[in-house]
């Protein structure tokens, strides 16, 4: 028992780290890696670098921006999606621009990038068949991913919002990013994989007072029927005396 929980302990880990440079974009779901954006494919690739590869290898200048050959990233982004399509450029927003440098065919980006951003909580692993799983990943929020309380327990945060993650085996039985999916079409949750609030319902005990308070509220209507009949009779015996 111990050994199995080892080693599903180890898969997640395994798969977290694989879709770590994914998550940390949280881009738009695809539904295969063709369809992924340049920008998103190269952004991933590059922190698959970072995650992976020893960055004091590379020249680093005064700023401490790191130049990379565009063949190393390459050889990132196919063990993350395969033999994708894309072209070669400066991509990145202000959390991390990565300059693409068309004289010397390489990339430029900080060694050590500052970025608020999602880390991945693998919850649930579904094997569909023996060369694809489905993952339940929980988007735990920009902070640290294990915090404590006053007491000093360490606690992970909860996730903000579910996705599935689709991840199939190449010819090498290694592990690729296939798809990414909303968790709410499938109705787990709201349509933009957000996780649901709590919905307030009134509890059956509720329901049944109200519907004992209801009851009561008939008992007068027979009481008034029986006085009716009550008066009707005593009518019909005054009017032979008369």
């Amino acid at each position: 028992g111990v050994s199995s929980l080892v080693s599903q302990d180890s898969r997640r880990e395994e798969y977290e780290w694989l879709i770590m440079p994914v998550v940390l974009q949280d881009p738009a779901p695809f539904s295969s890696p063709d369809s992924l954006t340049d920008s998103t494919i190269i952004t991933a690739g590059i922190w698959r670098l970072i995650m992976n590869e020893d960055m004091s290898a590379y020249p680093t200048d005064s700023m401490n921006f790191v130049t990379v050959p565009e063949t190393d990233v390459e050889i990132q982004i196919r063990e993350l999606f395969g033999d994708v399509d894309y072209t070669h450029q400066t991509v990145g927003d202000a959390a991390l621009m990565i300059t693409y440098d068309e004289a010397n065919k390489s990339y430029v980006f900080p060694a050590v990038p500052y970025i608020m951003a999602y880390t991945p909580d693998v919850e649930e692993i579904e094997t569909v068949d023996s060369e694809t799983v489905v993952l339940a990943v929980g988007y735990i929020p920009p902070g640290l991913v294990w915090q404590s309380d006053t007491d000093g327990r360490s606690y992970q945060p909860e996730a903000e919002k579910m996705m599935y993650y689709t991840l199939k085996q190449n010819e090498n039985d290694e592990w690729q990013i296939y798809a990414v999916e909303n968790a709410g079409l499938n109705g787990h949750d709201n349509a933009d994989g957000s996780l649901p609030a709590e919905e307030s319902s009134a509890p059956e005990s509720d329901a049944a007072e109200e519907s004992a308070a209801a009851e009561p509220e008939a008992a007068p209507a027979e009481s008034s029927e029986q006085e009716s009949s009550a008066e009707g009779e005593s009518a019909s015996q005054e009017e032979p005396a008369a």
